[in-house]
């Protein structure tokens, strides 16, 4: 059995103990789940990862944080669009008023330079800016083969998260046509639940595996040190 905990990096922007622990609290997250992993050896394999937001010209602050400790995997991550927090409950009514057919190329455009830096080991939760009726204006392919080919070049993952099951858009992030681009340039994926709550733990994996098998993704991804090792998801179908 293996579990990962990707708590939210603090944000190097405004810091908001809502939705990221503070500077002086990531020590004693990394003391905890790195006592979890002792105390759980031989049984629970426990890896220590962290989620980092992307931040603009915030590149070194992020960097140095991450260099810190000894996380395991670096998840990358977009929750901001200029002001709008389109993944927080105070961000809801903002899809009333914007346009997709503005909003999805600006966030592609912040992916590809998010994947750019180099700094992070895996993509959260693409593309999920999508929610209920908010959805592209028009077809993404150019789009999703850019992203698929900049992940591919910067050894990067894709995480098939499946938050978005539960969360109004009634499919894992990302879309089926993102995904099978970055499966077509061979890029890895890992699995998250993106877990709020003990109960989500998990939540909707066979889903995601019954997605991967479909589109012929032999191969699961998981990381220690910061070093990609792939196993084949049969092994995890096994598991499930």
């Amino acid at each position: 059995v293996e579990i990962g905990f990707s708590d939210h990096l603090p944000k190097v922007v405004d810091p908001d103990p809502y939705h990221a622990m503070l500077e002086e609290k990531l020590p004693l997250y990394v003391e905890k789940v790195l006592s979890l992993r002792e105390a759980y050896r031989g049984r629970i394999t426990i890896k220590l990862g962290i989620e980092a937001d992307y931040f603009v010209g915030y590149e070194d602050e992020t960097r140095r944080l991450i260099a810190k400790h000894p996380f395991d995997y670096v998840l990358g991550a977009l929750h901001f669009l200029g002001d709008w927090h389109f993944t927080s409950k105070q961000g809801l009514p903002r899809y009333e008023s914007e346009d997709p057919a503005e909003a999805f190329p600006r966030y592609f455009e912040l992916l590809k330079r998010m994947i750019g830096t180099g700094l992070f080991d895996v993509v959260a939760h693409p593309d999920a800016l999508r929610r209920g009726a908010f959805k592209p204006a028009q077809p993404l392919e150019k789009e999703h083969r850019e992203v698929a080919r900049l992940l591919r070049e910067k050894g990067m993952a894709l995480e098939i998260n499946t938050a978005g099951v539960r969360r109004g858009v009634g499919s894992v992030y990302p879309e089926r046509g993102f995904l099978e681009a970055c499966a077509r340039e061979g890029v890895p994926v890992t699995l998250g639940s993106d877990a709020h709550t003990p109960a989500d733990v998990g939540r909707d994996f066979a889903a995601a595996y019954r997605l991967l098998s479909d589109l012929g993704i032999a191969e699961v991804g998981t990381y220690e040190r910061r070093r990609l090792a792939k196993t084949p998801l049969g092994a995890w179908l096994d598991k499930a």
